[in-house]
Protein backbone atom coordinates (compact mmCIF):
# COMPACT_ATOMS: atom_id res chain seq x y z
CA UNK A 1 0.00 0.00 0.00
CA UNK A 2 1.40 3.54 -0.74
CA UNK A 3 1.03 5.88 2.59
CA UNK A 4 1.01 9.42 2.67
CA UNK A 5 0.41 11.65 5.41
CA UNK A 6 -1.02 14.48 4.86
CA UNK A 7 -0.10 17.86 7.00
CA UNK A 8 -0.78 21.34 7.37
CA UNK A 9 -2.72 23.71 10.23
CA UNK A 10 -6.42 24.51 9.80
CA UNK A 11 -7.51 26.26 7.14
CA UNK A 12 -4.91 25.04 5.00
CA UNK A 13 -6.85 23.70 2.26
CA UNK A 14 -5.66 19.87 3.71
CA UNK A 15 -8.93 18.61 3.31
CA UNK A 16 -9.86 19.82 -0.18
CA UNK A 17 -6.39 18.51 -1.75
CA UNK A 18 -7.18 14.91 -0.28
CA UNK A 19 -10.49 15.12 -2.16
CA UNK A 20 -9.14 16.17 -5.28
CA UNK A 21 -6.07 13.26 -4.92
CA UNK A 22 -9.07 10.49 -3.91
CA UNK A 23 -10.75 11.64 -7.35
CA UNK A 24 -7.35 11.72 -9.10
CA UNK A 25 -6.58 8.40 -7.89
CA UNK A 26 -9.94 6.75 -8.64
CA UNK A 27 -9.40 7.94 -12.54
CA UNK A 28 -6.18 5.60 -11.93
CA UNK A 29 -8.23 2.55 -11.16
CA UNK A 30 -6.75 2.92 -7.49
CA UNK A 31 -8.28 1.45 -4.32
CA UNK A 32 -8.25 4.29 -1.87
CA UNK A 33 -8.95 4.89 1.68
CA UNK A 34 -8.99 8.03 3.65
CA UNK A 35 -8.05 8.58 7.12
CA UNK A 36 -9.33 11.23 9.62
CA UNK A 37 -7.80 11.83 13.05
CA UNK A 38 -10.46 13.41 15.25
CA UNK A 39 -9.62 15.02 18.78
CA UNK A 40 -9.28 12.88 21.65
CA UNK A 41 -12.38 14.38 23.13
CA UNK A 42 -14.77 13.02 19.43
CA UNK A 43 -16.81 9.83 20.19
CA UNK A 44 -18.09 8.65 16.97
CA UNK A 45 -21.38 7.44 18.58
CA UNK A 46 -23.03 9.13 22.01
CA UNK A 47 -22.25 6.56 25.07
CA UNK A 48 -25.70 6.12 25.39
CA UNK A 49 -26.45 4.49 21.78
CA UNK A 50 -26.39 0.96 20.92
CA UNK A 51 -23.20 1.24 19.05
CA UNK A 52 -21.13 2.81 21.63
CA UNK A 53 -22.85 -0.05 24.36
CA UNK A 54 -22.04 -3.02 21.93
CA UNK A 55 -17.99 -1.70 21.77
CA UNK A 56 -17.88 -1.37 25.61
CA UNK A 57 -19.15 -4.82 25.95
CA UNK A 58 -16.48 -6.14 24.47
CA UNK A 59 -17.17 -6.41 20.91
CA UNK A 60 -14.10 -6.64 18.32
CA UNK A 61 -15.91 -5.04 15.77
CA UNK A 62 -19.40 -3.21 15.11
CA UNK A 63 -20.27 -2.25 12.37
CA UNK A 64 -23.45 0.72 12.00
CA UNK A 65 -25.27 0.52 8.76
CA UNK A 66 -27.06 4.04 7.46
CA UNK A 67 -28.60 3.80 4.07
CA UNK A 68 -25.53 4.10 1.80
CA UNK A 69 -22.96 4.48 4.56
CA UNK A 70 -21.23 1.73 6.48
CA UNK A 71 -19.19 3.14 9.68
CA UNK A 72 -16.95 0.56 10.96
CA UNK A 73 -15.54 0.50 14.66
CA UNK A 74 -13.16 -1.01 16.90
CA UNK A 75 -11.21 -0.18 19.93
CA UNK A 76 -8.25 1.60 19.38
CA UNK A 77 -5.93 2.10 21.78
CA UNK A 78 -3.11 3.19 19.99
CA UNK A 79 -2.70 4.66 15.91
CA UNK A 80 -0.22 2.05 15.50
CA UNK A 81 -3.42 -0.69 15.16
CA UNK A 82 -4.65 1.13 12.62
CA UNK A 83 -1.89 0.80 10.26
CA UNK A 84 -1.23 -3.06 11.37
CA UNK A 85 -4.99 -3.56 10.42
CA UNK A 86 -4.61 -1.56 7.17
CA UNK A 87 -1.52 -3.36 6.26
CA UNK A 88 -3.05 -6.62 6.69
CA UNK A 89 -5.82 -5.70 4.71
CA UNK A 90 -4.99 -3.91 1.74
CA UNK A 91 -3.11 -4.66 -2.14
CA UNK A 92 0.31 -3.02 -3.00
CA UNK A 93 -1.39 0.01 -4.60
CA UNK A 94 -3.70 0.92 -3.02
CA UNK A 95 -3.36 4.07 -2.01
CA UNK A 96 -4.06 5.38 2.06
CA UNK A 97 -4.65 9.40 2.86
CA UNK A 98 -4.39 10.29 6.58
CA UNK A 99 -5.04 13.43 7.67
CA UNK A 100 -3.98 14.94 10.61
CA UNK A 101 -2.31 11.66 11.46
CA UNK A 102 1.65 11.18 11.65
CA UNK A 103 3.70 8.54 12.48
CA UNK A 104 7.24 7.72 11.59
CA UNK A 105 8.52 6.17 8.48
CA UNK A 106 5.25 7.43 6.60
CA UNK A 107 5.92 10.26 4.35
CA UNK A 108 4.25 13.61 4.92
CA UNK A 109 3.44 15.93 2.39
CA UNK A 110 2.33 19.66 4.02
CA UNK A 111 0.55 21.97 2.75
CA UNK A 112 1.92 26.01 3.43
CA UNK A 113 -0.78 28.06 4.75
CA UNK A 114 -2.36 29.63 1.71
CA UNK A 115 -2.19 33.49 3.82
CA UNK A 116 1.55 32.81 5.17
CA UNK A 117 0.56 34.17 8.45
CA UNK A 118 2.60 30.84 9.68
CA UNK A 119 5.88 28.69 9.55
CA UNK A 120 5.36 24.83 8.51
CA UNK A 121 3.47 22.77 10.71
CA UNK A 122 6.65 20.17 10.77
CA UNK A 123 10.32 20.63 10.15
CA UNK A 124 11.32 20.85 6.08
CA UNK A 125 13.61 18.32 6.97
CA UNK A 126 10.77 15.45 7.19
CA UNK A 127 8.96 16.56 4.33
CA UNK A 128 8.58 14.55 1.27
CA UNK A 129 6.88 17.56 -0.71
CA UNK A 130 5.33 20.68 -0.04
CA UNK A 131 2.05 22.39 -1.64
CA UNK A 132 2.19 25.97 -2.00
CA UNK A 133 0.66 28.98 -3.35
CA UNK A 134 4.20 30.70 -3.38
CA UNK A 135 7.41 29.24 -5.08
CA UNK A 136 9.19 27.43 -3.18
CA UNK A 137 12.83 27.39 -1.68
CA UNK A 138 14.83 24.70 -4.30
CA UNK A 139 15.48 21.14 -2.81
CA UNK A 140 12.21 19.64 -1.97
CA UNK A 141 9.46 18.68 -4.48
CA UNK A 142 6.92 21.77 -4.14
CA UNK A 143 3.62 21.76 -6.19
CA UNK A 144 0.58 24.38 -6.84
CA UNK A 145 -2.54 23.01 -5.17
CA UNK A 146 -3.81 23.26 -8.58
CA UNK A 147 -1.65 20.69 -9.78
CA UNK A 148 -3.17 17.50 -8.94
CA UNK A 149 -2.45 15.12 -11.80
CA UNK A 150 1.52 16.14 -10.63
CA UNK A 151 0.57 15.35 -6.90
CA UNK A 152 -0.72 12.21 -8.37
CA UNK A 153 1.86 10.98 -10.28
CA UNK A 154 4.82 12.26 -7.78
CA UNK A 155 3.05 10.05 -4.85
CA UNK A 156 2.58 7.11 -7.29
CA UNK A 157 6.33 7.01 -7.78
CA UNK A 158 7.43 8.27 -4.37
CA UNK A 159 6.90 4.65 -2.96
CA UNK A 160 8.77 2.70 -6.25
CA UNK A 161 12.02 5.00 -5.27
CA UNK A 162 11.86 5.27 -1.44
CA UNK A 163 10.95 1.24 -1.09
Amino acid sequence: MKIFSIAGWSGSGKTLLITRLIKSFKVRQRRVIAVKNAPEAYALQPEAKDTAQFLRAGADEVFLVAQKELLRMTPLNDPRELLQDLEARLQADDIVLLEGLYQTGIPVIEIKDPKGEKTLKFPQAELVALVSNEKCAPGLPCFHPDQIVEITAFMEGYHEKHH
